[in-house]
Protein backbone atom coordinates (compact mmCIF):
# COMPACT_ATOMS: atom_id res chain seq x y z
CA UNK A 1 0.00 0.00 0.00
CA UNK A 2 1.03 3.47 -0.64
CA UNK A 3 0.04 7.35 -1.06
CA UNK A 4 1.96 10.10 -3.02
CA UNK A 5 2.73 13.75 -1.34
CA UNK A 6 2.96 16.40 -3.89
CA UNK A 7 4.45 19.55 -1.90
CA UNK A 8 6.00 21.10 -5.56
CA UNK A 9 2.07 22.59 -6.22
CA UNK A 10 -0.15 22.69 -2.94
CA UNK A 11 -3.33 24.86 -2.47
CA UNK A 12 -3.99 24.33 0.91
CA UNK A 13 -2.74 27.04 3.74
CA UNK A 14 0.88 26.81 4.94
CA UNK A 15 0.60 25.15 8.43
CA UNK A 16 2.06 27.61 11.48
CA UNK A 17 3.98 26.06 14.54
CA UNK A 18 3.23 27.21 17.36
CA UNK A 19 5.29 25.90 20.98
CA UNK A 20 5.32 25.97 24.23
CA UNK A 21 8.19 24.36 26.42
CA UNK A 22 6.24 21.76 28.80
CA UNK A 23 8.90 19.90 30.44
CA UNK A 24 12.66 18.51 30.84
CA UNK A 25 15.03 15.97 31.88
CA UNK A 26 18.63 14.99 31.80
CA UNK A 27 20.48 11.65 30.69
CA UNK A 28 23.27 10.67 32.97
CA UNK A 29 24.84 7.52 31.20
CA UNK A 30 22.03 4.64 31.27
CA UNK A 31 20.24 6.80 34.17
CA UNK A 32 17.00 9.09 33.90
CA UNK A 33 16.62 12.01 36.15
CA UNK A 34 13.42 14.01 36.13
CA UNK A 35 15.86 17.28 36.52
CA UNK A 36 18.03 20.07 35.25
CA UNK A 37 21.41 18.17 36.12
CA UNK A 38 22.76 18.06 32.76
CA UNK A 39 21.72 21.03 31.60
CA UNK A 40 24.58 23.38 30.11
CA UNK A 41 25.24 27.03 30.47
CA UNK A 42 26.72 28.90 26.93
CA UNK A 43 29.88 30.73 27.66
CA UNK A 44 31.02 32.28 24.43
CA UNK A 45 34.58 32.98 23.91
CA UNK A 46 35.61 36.67 24.41
CA UNK A 47 37.17 36.28 20.71
CA UNK A 48 35.06 34.59 17.93
CA UNK A 49 37.53 35.15 15.55
CA UNK A 50 40.72 33.62 17.59
CA UNK A 51 39.97 30.63 18.71
CA UNK A 52 42.05 27.34 18.74
CA UNK A 53 40.16 23.92 19.97
CA UNK A 54 41.08 20.56 19.49
CA UNK A 55 38.59 18.35 18.93
CA UNK A 56 41.30 15.41 18.34
CA UNK A 57 43.00 14.83 21.64
CA UNK A 58 40.12 13.72 24.36
CA UNK A 59 39.52 10.79 26.24
CA UNK A 60 35.51 9.18 26.26
CA UNK A 61 33.83 7.97 29.03
CA UNK A 62 31.27 6.62 27.62
CA UNK A 63 30.48 6.92 23.43
CA UNK A 64 27.24 6.95 22.06
CA UNK A 65 26.33 3.36 20.80
CA UNK A 66 22.49 3.27 19.83
CA UNK A 67 22.48 3.61 15.99
CA UNK A 68 18.27 5.11 16.28
CA UNK A 69 17.09 6.29 19.66
CA UNK A 70 13.66 4.76 20.41
CA UNK A 71 11.07 6.33 23.23
CA UNK A 72 12.17 4.85 26.47
CA UNK A 73 13.00 7.87 27.98
CA UNK A 74 10.45 10.21 26.40
CA UNK A 75 7.94 7.56 27.51
CA UNK A 76 9.13 7.65 31.54
CA UNK A 77 8.78 11.54 31.35
CA UNK A 78 5.02 10.76 30.34
CA UNK A 79 4.07 8.36 32.82
CA UNK A 80 5.69 10.65 35.24
CA UNK A 81 3.34 13.50 33.39
CA UNK A 82 -0.12 11.65 33.21
CA UNK A 83 -2.19 14.75 35.16
CA UNK A 84 -0.77 17.37 32.85
CA UNK A 85 -1.38 15.79 29.28
CA UNK A 86 -4.95 14.27 29.77
CA UNK A 87 -7.59 15.10 28.37
CA UNK A 88 -10.41 16.24 31.01
CA UNK A 89 -12.94 12.89 31.26
CA UNK A 90 -15.97 14.69 29.77
CA UNK A 91 -13.51 15.42 26.52
CA UNK A 92 -12.09 12.23 25.95
CA UNK A 93 -13.72 10.17 24.10
CA UNK A 94 -11.41 7.65 21.98
CA UNK A 95 -8.35 9.65 22.41
CA UNK A 96 -7.21 9.84 26.13
CA UNK A 97 -4.19 12.34 26.30
CA UNK A 98 -4.95 15.84 24.80
CA UNK A 99 -2.19 15.25 21.94
CA UNK A 100 -2.28 13.36 18.64
CA UNK A 101 0.99 12.78 17.63
CA UNK A 102 4.41 11.98 20.31
CA UNK A 103 7.88 11.55 18.94
CA UNK A 104 11.06 12.44 19.17
CA UNK A 105 12.17 16.01 16.61
CA UNK A 106 14.17 13.77 14.94
CA UNK A 107 10.87 12.17 13.33
CA UNK A 108 9.87 15.54 12.75
CA UNK A 109 12.96 16.94 11.11
CA UNK A 110 13.08 14.35 9.03
CA UNK A 111 9.93 14.85 7.37
CA UNK A 112 10.88 18.89 6.81
CA UNK A 113 14.04 17.42 4.74
CA UNK A 114 12.63 15.16 2.88
CA UNK A 115 12.04 17.53 0.21
CA UNK A 116 15.69 18.70 -0.41
CA UNK A 117 17.27 15.25 1.15
CA UNK A 118 15.27 13.04 -1.37
CA UNK A 119 18.48 10.52 -1.88
CA UNK A 120 17.66 9.78 2.35
CA UNK A 121 15.64 6.34 2.38
CA UNK A 122 14.08 6.05 6.16
CA UNK A 123 11.56 4.24 7.75
CA UNK A 124 9.06 5.44 10.81
CA UNK A 125 6.64 3.14 12.72
CA UNK A 126 3.83 4.00 13.87
CA UNK A 127 1.75 2.60 17.37
CA UNK A 128 -1.94 4.14 18.57
CA UNK A 129 -2.67 3.98 22.12
CA UNK A 130 -5.67 5.41 23.50
CA UNK A 131 -6.35 7.54 20.50
CA UNK A 132 -2.43 8.74 20.36
CA UNK A 133 -0.48 8.23 17.59
CA UNK A 134 3.39 7.19 18.43
CA UNK A 135 6.03 7.45 16.34
CA UNK A 136 9.70 6.31 16.28
CA UNK A 137 11.75 6.83 13.36
CA UNK A 138 14.27 3.49 12.39
CA UNK A 139 17.47 3.20 10.80
CA UNK A 140 17.41 1.43 6.81
CA UNK A 141 19.51 -1.22 6.30
CA UNK A 142 22.14 0.88 4.52
CA UNK A 143 22.00 3.47 7.55
CA UNK A 144 22.48 0.57 9.99
CA UNK A 145 25.63 -0.66 8.08
CA UNK A 146 27.27 2.70 7.93
CA UNK A 147 26.62 2.71 11.52
CA UNK A 148 28.62 -0.56 12.10
CA UNK A 149 31.34 1.00 10.51
CA UNK A 150 33.13 3.33 12.27
CA UNK A 151 32.42 6.13 9.53
CA UNK A 152 33.70 9.63 8.93
CA UNK A 153 30.07 10.80 10.57
CA UNK A 154 30.17 9.18 13.77
CA UNK A 155 33.97 10.87 13.70
CA UNK A 156 32.62 14.20 13.11
CA UNK A 157 30.01 13.35 15.82
CA UNK A 158 32.62 13.00 19.04
CA UNK A 159 33.93 15.76 17.25
CA UNK A 160 30.54 18.25 17.66
CA UNK A 161 30.39 16.67 21.34
CA UNK A 162 34.25 17.97 22.32
CA UNK A 163 33.38 21.62 20.29
CA UNK A 164 30.21 21.28 22.91
CA UNK A 165 33.01 21.29 25.83
CA UNK A 166 35.04 24.23 24.58
CA UNK A 167 31.43 26.73 25.01
CA UNK A 168 29.57 24.96 27.68
CA UNK A 169 29.75 25.09 32.00
CA UNK A 170 27.95 23.70 34.31
CA UNK A 171 26.87 27.30 35.39
CA UNK A 172 26.76 30.60 34.39
CA UNK A 173 29.50 31.95 36.34
CA UNK A 174 31.82 28.79 35.32
CA UNK A 175 34.33 28.67 32.37
CA UNK A 176 33.93 25.35 30.31
CA UNK A 177 36.40 22.80 31.37
CA UNK A 178 37.58 20.94 27.84
CA UNK A 179 39.91 18.96 30.11
CA UNK A 180 37.22 16.21 31.47
CA UNK A 181 36.50 13.15 29.95
CA UNK A 182 33.65 13.04 27.21
CA UNK A 183 30.35 11.73 27.94
CA UNK A 184 28.43 10.97 24.39
CA UNK A 185 26.18 9.92 26.97
CA UNK A 186 24.73 12.70 28.71
CA UNK A 187 22.43 14.54 27.90
CA UNK A 188 19.56 17.39 28.36
CA UNK A 189 16.60 16.89 27.04
CA UNK A 190 13.22 19.38 26.64
CA UNK A 191 9.93 18.62 25.66
CA UNK A 192 7.82 20.58 23.81
CA UNK A 193 3.84 20.57 23.23
CA UNK A 194 2.87 22.37 19.88
CA UNK A 195 0.32 22.72 17.49
CA UNK A 196 1.19 21.85 13.42
CA UNK A 197 -1.72 22.99 11.52
CA UNK A 198 -4.67 21.05 13.22
CA UNK A 199 -2.53 18.67 14.83
CA UNK A 200 -1.27 18.66 18.04
CA UNK A 201 1.90 17.34 18.96
CA UNK A 202 4.54 15.94 22.16
CA UNK A 203 8.05 15.55 21.18
CA UNK A 204 11.54 15.65 23.22
CA UNK A 205 14.82 17.55 21.86
CA UNK A 206 18.07 17.24 22.96
CA UNK A 207 19.48 20.68 23.99
CA UNK A 208 23.41 21.91 23.71
CA UNK A 209 22.97 24.69 25.91
CA UNK A 210 21.07 27.69 27.21
CA UNK A 211 22.00 31.22 27.74
CA UNK A 212 21.37 32.38 30.96
CA UNK A 213 22.59 34.94 33.11
CA UNK A 214 21.09 33.39 36.36
CA UNK A 215 22.01 29.92 37.33
CA UNK A 216 18.11 28.43 37.20
CA UNK A 217 18.02 25.03 39.90
CA UNK A 218 14.65 23.79 39.22
CA UNK A 219 12.72 24.50 36.38
CA UNK A 220 13.18 26.33 32.97
CA UNK A 221 9.21 26.59 32.71
CA UNK A 222 8.14 30.47 33.21
CA UNK A 223 12.41 31.25 33.19
CA UNK A 224 13.63 33.79 30.63
CA UNK A 225 16.69 32.09 28.58
CA UNK A 226 17.44 31.03 24.91
CA UNK A 227 18.34 27.61 23.91
CA UNK A 228 21.59 27.55 22.27
CA UNK A 229 22.48 24.98 19.47
CA UNK A 230 26.44 23.96 18.59
CA UNK A 231 27.71 22.99 15.52
CA UNK A 232 30.59 22.73 13.12
CA UNK A 233 31.68 23.00 9.95
CA UNK A 234 34.86 22.80 7.90
CA UNK A 235 36.67 25.67 6.69
CA UNK A 236 36.16 24.68 2.80
CA UNK A 237 32.41 24.41 3.25
CA UNK A 238 32.27 28.15 4.93
CA UNK A 239 34.67 29.49 2.27
CA UNK A 240 32.76 27.93 -0.84
CA UNK A 241 28.82 29.39 0.57
CA UNK A 242 27.59 31.62 -1.56
CA UNK A 243 30.16 30.54 -4.78
CA UNK A 244 27.53 29.58 -7.52
CA UNK A 245 28.36 26.46 -8.90
CA UNK A 246 30.68 25.96 -5.93
CA UNK A 247 32.13 22.74 -5.01
CA UNK A 248 30.58 22.49 -1.84
CA UNK A 249 27.02 24.19 -3.03
CA UNK A 250 24.90 20.75 -2.41
CA UNK A 251 26.55 19.74 0.44
CA UNK A 252 25.27 23.02 2.12
CA UNK A 253 21.96 22.81 0.68
CA UNK A 254 21.61 19.83 3.07
CA UNK A 255 23.12 21.07 6.33
CA UNK A 256 21.22 24.34 5.72
CA UNK A 257 17.82 22.69 5.85
CA UNK A 258 19.36 20.26 8.57
CA UNK A 259 20.06 22.93 10.92
CA UNK A 260 16.67 25.45 9.86
CA UNK A 261 14.12 21.94 10.73
CA UNK A 262 16.34 21.25 13.74
CA UNK A 263 15.56 24.94 15.41
CA UNK A 264 12.48 25.63 13.70
CA UNK A 265 11.55 22.89 15.78
CA UNK A 266 12.50 23.92 19.61
CA UNK A 267 12.46 27.91 18.59
CA UNK A 268 16.08 27.83 18.82
CA UNK A 269 16.67 32.12 17.06
CA UNK A 270 20.77 31.21 16.21
CA UNK A 271 23.45 28.14 15.59
CA UNK A 272 26.83 28.67 16.95
CA UNK A 273 29.01 26.87 14.71
CA UNK A 274 32.90 26.45 15.18
CA UNK A 275 34.76 26.52 11.45
CA UNK A 276 37.39 24.11 11.53
CA UNK A 277 40.61 23.58 9.74
CA UNK A 278 40.93 19.63 10.08
CA UNK A 279 40.50 19.03 13.71
CA UNK A 280 41.04 21.92 15.03
CA UNK A 281 38.74 25.23 15.71
CA UNK A 282 39.92 28.09 14.45
CA UNK A 283 36.59 30.74 14.60
CA UNK A 284 33.08 30.91 15.28
CA UNK A 285 30.23 31.87 13.48
CA UNK A 286 26.76 32.64 13.99
CA UNK A 287 23.96 31.66 12.15
CA UNK A 288 20.44 33.18 12.59
CA UNK A 289 18.00 30.49 12.09
CA UNK A 290 16.14 32.42 9.60
CA UNK A 291 18.80 33.27 7.51
CA UNK A 292 19.71 29.68 7.23
CA UNK A 293 17.33 29.21 4.23
CA UNK A 294 18.40 31.73 2.03
CA UNK A 295 21.92 30.64 2.42
CA UNK A 296 21.75 27.37 0.56
CA UNK A 297 22.04 27.37 -3.16
CA UNK A 298 19.65 27.05 -4.44
CA UNK A 299 17.84 28.49 -2.21
CA UNK A 300 15.49 26.52 0.33
CA UNK A 301 11.55 26.86 0.48
CA UNK A 302 10.32 26.50 4.51
CA UNK A 303 6.95 26.20 3.02
CA UNK A 304 7.29 22.63 1.14
CA UNK A 305 9.24 21.38 3.65
CA UNK A 306 5.86 22.05 6.00
CA UNK A 307 3.67 20.78 3.70
CA UNK A 308 5.28 17.66 3.39
CA UNK A 309 5.09 17.22 7.00
CA UNK A 310 1.84 18.25 7.30
CA UNK A 311 0.37 16.23 4.42
CA UNK A 312 2.36 13.13 6.25
CA UNK A 313 0.83 13.45 9.27
CA UNK A 314 -2.24 13.72 7.70
CA UNK A 315 -1.95 10.30 6.10
CA UNK A 316 -0.91 8.59 9.15
CA UNK A 317 -3.70 9.89 11.05
CA UNK A 318 -5.70 8.75 8.21
CA UNK A 319 -4.48 5.44 7.87
CA UNK A 320 -3.43 4.43 11.87
CA UNK A 321 -6.47 3.12 12.65
CA UNK A 322 -5.99 0.09 14.83
CA UNK A 323 -4.79 -0.27 18.85
CA UNK A 324 -1.63 -1.04 18.72
CA UNK A 325 -2.02 -4.34 20.71
CA UNK A 326 -3.63 -5.50 17.02
CA UNK A 327 -0.69 -4.47 14.80
CA UNK A 328 2.04 -1.47 13.99
CA UNK A 329 2.32 0.61 10.93
CA UNK A 330 5.61 0.96 8.75
CA UNK A 331 6.22 3.88 6.65
CA UNK A 332 9.00 3.54 4.09
CA UNK A 333 10.41 6.67 2.19
CA UNK A 334 13.09 4.94 -0.57
CA UNK A 335 14.30 8.47 -1.89
CA UNK A 336 13.11 7.19 -5.71
CA UNK A 337 10.03 9.17 -6.13
CA UNK A 338 7.38 11.37 -4.04
CA UNK A 339 5.87 7.73 -2.96
CA UNK A 340 5.63 6.84 0.55
CA UNK A 341 5.27 2.96 0.83
CA UNK A 342 3.33 1.60 4.27
CA UNK A 343 2.28 -1.81 5.64
CA UNK A 344 0.66 -2.93 8.79
CA UNK A 345 3.18 -5.40 11.43
CA UNK A 346 2.85 -7.27 13.96
CA UNK A 347 2.48 -5.47 17.31
CA UNK A 348 5.42 -7.65 18.63
CA UNK A 349 7.91 -7.49 15.68
CA UNK A 350 11.21 -7.19 17.45
CA UNK A 351 12.46 -5.34 14.09
CA UNK A 352 10.65 -2.61 14.62
CA UNK A 353 8.97 -2.23 18.28
CA UNK A 354 9.41 0.37 20.54
CA UNK A 355 6.01 0.72 22.51
CA UNK A 356 6.55 -0.23 25.89
CA UNK A 357 4.51 -2.75 27.71
CA UNK A 358 5.54 -1.60 31.12
CA UNK A 359 4.33 2.27 29.45
CA UNK A 360 0.93 0.60 28.90
CA UNK A 361 0.64 -0.93 32.57
CA UNK A 362 1.52 2.18 34.26
CA UNK A 363 -1.30 4.24 31.97
CA UNK A 364 -4.09 1.63 33.02
CA UNK A 365 -3.03 1.64 36.21
CA UNK A 366 -3.16 5.55 36.41
CA UNK A 367 -6.39 5.19 34.52
CA UNK A 368 -8.24 2.87 36.89
CA UNK A 369 -6.57 4.97 40.16
CA UNK A 370 -7.24 8.46 39.53
CA UNK A 371 -10.07 9.13 36.55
Amino acid sequence: MSFKIDCESFSENIPTLTIELFGHYSIDGESYHADLSQMKYYIPPPDFDNVSFDLKNFTSTRSNLPSYIKLDDMLRWISENFNRLKKPLSAQGDQWLDIDFICRRGVLRTLLCTPYKKKDKWIICAAKYRGTIYLCEFYTNERERQHANKTAEEKFGSWGRKFEQYMVADQPSHKPDPSVPLNECAKFHCIFKANFGDHSLLYVAEIDGILSEQCITDTLIGKTFELIELKTMSMEQYNAIGTVGGKYDTIFVEKAISWWSQNYLAKVEKIICGLRKQWEVKAIKEYPTHNLLKLSKPCCNSDKCKMFCKMFLDNVKRIVIKDYSECMYKFYFDGSSDVINYSEIASNDETYHFFQSSFVHKAEYYNSTFQ
